[in-house]
């Protein structure tokens, strides 16, 4: 098992005891749920991801369907920490606070391919042992929340976002014609803040809960993704 995969099964370890400890009981399964289904979709093509390995931090295993969409319980007005692995693909860490209604969360899992292609473009390397942190910011309909910005509390390497034509520039601006993230590279392991400055005469809040978003986790070698909507 490599560095980073224990390092995120023990953070997803963590979050059981966690709910566990706040339960009075060592079983995390004790806590309410609700469903949640994952919807992972290939960044480069926009199409469903079969065959994603997924796990949630109650101990729950699966794998995407044809449609790249996996459903499985989470905890109730608390946090999900899901992992995803894939060949070919960099393991991701979906996370977010959760609320009493099921939900679906739709996100694009990156392959290595297309890392590539980013780093080449910025001509950059985030050093070996450090984390990213993408930042989703879309309206309820998951269309770009375009001009909103997104920061961290903690030291990163320049954030970048991808516009048209899946070009990728230096900025923590949701461009117009591209997609609705900034990733943060180059981050320590550990937690951070995250703070999202929403366009003009709009409101984003944590999806899929709503409110305040959580600190999320950064995780050596994994990307971590975290979802804002507007309205």
């Amino acid at each position: 098992m490599s560095l980073h995969h224990s390092a995120l099964l023990s953070f997803l370890a963590l979050s059981a005891c966690t709910i566990a400890d706040k339960d009075g009981d060592t079983g995390a399964s004790s806590a309410p749920t609700i469903m949640g289904t994952f919807t992972i979709l290939d960044a480069q093509y926009g199409s469903g991801m079969s065959g994603v390995a997924v796990a949630s931090s109650l101990g729950e295993t699966t794998m995407t369907d044809t449609d790249g969409s996996a459903t499985m319980a989470v905890v109730q007005d608390g946090q999900f920490s899901v992992q995803l692995s894939k060949e070919g693909a960099l393991d991701h860490l979906l996370f977010g606070p959760t609320g009493q209604e099921d939900f679906e969360f739709v996100t694009f899992m990156a392959t290595e391919f297309l890392v590539d292609t980013v780093t080449s473009q910025l001509n950059t390397s985030p050093a070996d042992g450090t984390g990213l942190l993408v930042v989703g910011i879309d309206y309820d309909n998951l269309s770009p929340a375009v001009g909103a910005t997104a920061s961290v509390n903690a030291a990163h390497d320049s954030p970048w976002v991808i516009g048209g034509m899946g070009r990728a520039s230096f900025s923590n601006t949701i461009p117009n014609g591209g997609m609705g993230m900034v990733a943060f590279p180059g981050l320590l392991p550990g937690s951070v803040s995250v703070d999202v400055i929403p366009p003009q005469n709009t409101e984003c809040t944590a999806f899929p809960s709503g409110g305040a978003m959580p600190n999320a986790p950064v995780v050596a070698n994994t990307v971590t993704v975290i979802t804002y909507h507007c309205r």
